[in-house]
């Protein structure tokens, strides 16, 4: 009875002992700071203590920028009046490669007044002295998002008595971190809490969680798995203050949904469902929303709901933000909807199917208007008819795809010209037509215009007026423009980080200038008629350009030199008329990822220096005259991803190291630059690299591009065997050996290649069956070993199924499906047959002959040599019986000749 007694307390010590230890280390702390309080130096040190920490060991964050004893100025840290540090803001400095980081709590124990803290994306695993958290008394912002931390920091957490916001997202798959979040449950003044992309779900998240956070106004269960989590969806409709519900991009459904959340959610504010799966009808759906007249904010972007919009939007006046692209909305835009939607400041309804004519007029008085996305529906966008004038000063305006002005002579709307502060504007894909107005190019407010895709003729209409434009990408491609690029681009746009030209008619040589343009982090000139040099100070001192597209134009020259292109990481010289050899400067290239030189006229050996640059992932030399040997030193790149070395003049055997790159035997991610200024909707800046798989040349870009990998040997002089070592390449997507003089079998390891999608052997001399073992190539798509020798039964199983007799032609031994041949077994013969054929096979045979006459030899010379050697006797009678032949044949042989003789 006692020791009961004893495990009940011992069980209620241990379940507040996190509780316990942090009243004793606040009483702890009182009595050490009430006579000394944390004076400002030991602010300063505590600072340098935690840089110091963070860089822990051989880092170099904040060495720099924290120096001085003006610790308010640096960098991350933000002080009050009485210059205590009240906020830290740290998000992503400890370096990769780095580890873990364990940082020692009490180091922040010295801010008494730090009431936000932000040490996301930092590798936090756990603390040095969690308990020491608790005395922050004044915390209100916490976000360890993006960390693997374990379940102690959340044991602490609970104990903070000010936390009204914390951010724990993305701390999932650390174990631990799902069975603690029932701590969360006594935070109870929390008024915003972020738990996205954590895998929480109906079984692993404790009941607590919402049933007691009575006073939450922000919740965010984005990237989770609440598909099927019918407790926590219901949970939600219990929190009556909630003002802000986000949990896109967990698969949820129309089932998914419970009613009460529109019922009861008459404090909703703001409510994104983005990135599911709703296949709501638009009235049904919209029945509930309407009913939310509270709500400002609604994000359905990205689902499935499908339908015309419900006129009870009309009445929803408190709406600013209404996002409902990526859907299948139908029907006309009611104009009536929107002029009622006074307080509207954000519209996005692309990437619908809308249609009908819609006149801009309809938006004229929405005074708080500044962002508007209508691309890329089926609409005739109207803007200069009837004749209106815009209430509102926009931010954005995408009318990309919108038969815009059809009926007005293609124009770029002239609304436009009003508009004062306006920062983005695109007109892509309307076939506008005329020249490029000047008026356009001149708004001083644009960070972003795009024209590509119509059909503007003349010039660039550029002056030197322009030198205070802030105007950081343009992108006039894929036009009709034509003339000399204009030489005073530098003083006219100063500030352009991205320069798209590519798909005109400019011609004659790029002006120098191009290379005063010191923040361009991309310039696309590809398919004009472009010619000459290219300028010295656009291939060197060149340190901020990331991308360079010269492709499609008529240099004819020689690879020039580069250097100093610290920052270069894509380099496309597709047929450009180079011819020579590839010059070695292309080492100075530290970053380089993509080196694109195909179709041009290079000759001499393929450089064996490749490997010096570590970063190369991407080389394309195809449709040139190299000729000699696959240099050995390309296996030592491990992060190749794709080599195109086709069409060239290539000979010797396919080296057996290739299985040496990594990235070729375990699949890994290409990370290429990636510009996050440009907004999200503009997938046209994306790196696009041309790639031939699967018979077909395609451009890459985004995720197909960052895990694709391929060989393409194709269309050389290579003989030999194909290397069995070329199995061992598990993450190779596309392997192209055709049109050489391969010889031998095809390789079974090739049945082990799990990710390859495309297989060519085709127009060689190999030999033998194909491996019924293939078969177990489950992600194979394109397979082809045409005009060969080889021969058996075809393996007509799993994926090989779908493909038809082209991929077997020209192989006189094949038979089986999917040709005509079938495959036939002759009848069988009895043993005793069969027995007597192989006697008389082997009695045939050319040895069983000659061993016959070797055999006759040695015993005959033996028998008659032996006794003569051995016996007396046998001599006498030996020599006796050659002496009689001897006498007998003088005697009587020249009488035989007589008659013979007469006879004649």
């Amino acid at each position: 009875m006692e020791f009961t007694k004893f495990v009940q307390k011992w069980q209620l010590y241990s379940a507040h002992r996190a509780l316990l230890s942090c009243i004793f280390w606040l009483i702890l702390w009182h009595l050490f700071t009430s006579s000394n309080g944390a004076t400002k130096e030991e602010e300063r040190v505590a600072l340098l203590q935690l840089r110091d920490s963070l860089s822990r060991p051989n880092g170099s964050a904040f060495v720099n920028e924290w120096v001085g004893n003006d610790y308010c100025t640096w960098v991350g840290v933000s002080c009050d009046r009485n210059l205590h540090v009240r906020g830290i803001l740290l998000p992503g400095q400890r370096q990769l490669g780095l580890g873990i980081w364990y940082p020692n709590a009490t180091l922040l124990s010295h801010f008494e007044n730090l009431e936000s803290l932000d040490l996301s994306d930092n590798n936090i695993g756990s603390w040095i002295m969690p308990e020491a958290l608790c005395r922050m008394s004044n915390l209100k912002v916490l976000d360890l998002s993006s960390n693997p931390l374990n379940g102690d920091i959340i044991h602490q957490i609970r104990s903070l008595p000010s936390l009204e916001t914390l951010y724990l997202s993305s701390i999932y798959p650390s174990h631990a971190f799902i069975p603690v979040l029932s701590a969360l449950c006594e935070l109870n003044n929390l008024r915003a809490l972020v738990l996205s992309n954590n895998s929480i779900n109906d079984e692993n998240s404790p009941p607590c969680l919402l049933r007691n956070l009575s006073s939450l106004e922000t919740l965010d269960l984005s990237q989770n798995h609440l598909a099927n989590s019918p407790r926590i969806l219901a949970a939600l409709c219990g929190l009556r203050n909630l003002k802000v519900l986000s949990f896109p991009d967990n698969f949820l459904d129309e089932s998914s949904i419970p009613s009460c959340l529109f019922n009861n959610g008459s404090s909703l504010e703001i409510l994104e469902i983005s990135h599911n799966k709703l296949k709501y009808s638009s009235s049904f759906f919209f029945s509930g929303i309407c009913s939310l007249q509270k709500l400002k904010q609604l994000n359905l972007n990205d689902n499935l709901i499908q339908g015309e919009i419900d006129p009870c939007l009309s009445k929803m006046t408190s709406l600013f933000y209404l996002d409902l692209s990526f859907n299948h909305f139908q029907g006309n835009l009611p104009s009536f909807i929107f002029s009622n939607l006074t307080s509207l400041d954000t519209l996005l309804i692309s990437d619908n199917e809308f249609d009908g004519t819609l006149s801009f007029a309809t938006f004229a008085n929405l005074s708080n208007l500044q962002q508007i996305d209508l691309s890329n529906n089926d609409l005739m966008v109207n803007t200069e008819s009837p004749s209106w004038f815009p209430s509102f000063q926009l931010l954005i305006l995408n009318l990309r795809n919108c038969h815009l002005n059809n009926d007005q002579g293609r124009v770029v709307p002239s609304f436009i010209s009003h508009q004062t502060s306006i920062e983005v504007v695109s007109l892509d894909y309307n076939a506008l037509q005329g020249v490029l107005p000047s008026w356009l190019l001149n708004i001083t407010t644009l960070f972003q215009l795009s024209l590509r895709g119509n059909s503007f003729s003349g010039g660039i209409p550029l002056s030197s007026g322009f030198a205070t434009s802030r105007l950081r990408l343009l992108d006039i491609s894929d036009n009709r423009l034509s003339g000399q690029l204009s030489s005073t681009i530098g003083n006219s746009f100063p500030e352009l980080s991205y320069l798209n030209t590519s798909s005109n008619a400019f011609k004659g040589e790029i002006p120098s200038s191009y290379g005063n343009l010191t923040k361009l982090l991309v310039l696309d000139l590809s398919n004009n008629f472009l010619q000459g040099k290219i300028p010295i100070n656009l291939r060197q001192n060149h340190t901020s350009l990331a991308q360079l597209i010269l492709s499609g134009n008529n240099f004819h020259e020689t690879i020039p030199s580069f250097s100093n292109m610290s920052n270069l990481a894509c380099l496309h010289l597709q047929n450009v008329g180079f011819g020579g050899s590839i010059t070695r400067s292309l080492v100075n290239l530290p970053v380089l990822e993509v080196l694109d030189i195909s179709w041009n006229n290079l000759s001499v050996s393929i450089p064996d220096w490749f490997h010096t640059m570590p970063n190369l992932a991407i080389i394309l030399l195809s449709r040139n005259q190299f000729h000699g040997t696959i240099p050995i030193s390309l296996c030592q790149i491990q992060k190749l991803h794709f080599l195109d070395l086709s069409a060239n003049s290539l000979s010797g055997v396919i080296p057996t190291c290739l299985n040496n790159i990594t990235s070729w035997k375990k699949e890994s991610a290409l990370h290429l630059p990636y510009f996050t200024w440009i907004s999200t909707s503009f997938a046209d800046y994306r790196v696009k690299v041309p790639l031939t798989t699967k018979g077909n040349s395609l451009v890459y870009e985004g995720t197909p591009l960052y895990f694709m990998t391929g060989l393409d040997l194709s269309m050389n002089q290579l003989t030999g065997e194909i290397p069995s070592q070329l199995g061992e390449l598990g993450a190779l997507h596309s392997l192209n050996l055709s049109f050489n003089i391969l010889t031998g079998h095809i390789p079974k390891s090739f049945s082990i290649m799990e990710k390859l999608e495309s297989l060519d052997l085709s127009h060689n001399n190999l030999v033998g069956s194909i491996p019924p073992e293939i078969v177990q190539l489950d992600s194979i798509s394109t397979f082809n070993v045409s005009f060969n020798n080889l021969s058996g039964s075809i393996p007509f199983e799993t994926n090989f199924q779908t493909f038809d007799e082209s991929s077997y032609r020209g192989n006189k031994g094949l038979c089986g499906l999917p040709l005509d041949t079938a495959c036939t077994s002759p009848n069988k013969k009895p043993p005793q047959q069969d027995e007597e054929e192989e006697r008389a096979g082997i009695a045939e045979s050319d040895f069983f002959f000659f061993s016959c006459i070797a055999v006759s030899y040695v015993v005959g010379f033996w028998v008659v040599i032996l006794p003569l050697v051995v016996s007396k006797n046998w001599r006498r009678k030996h020599y006796a019986a050659v002496d009689s032949c001897i006498y007998i044949c003088c005697n009587k042989f020249p009488g035989f000749l007589t008659r013979i003789k007469d006879c004649c």
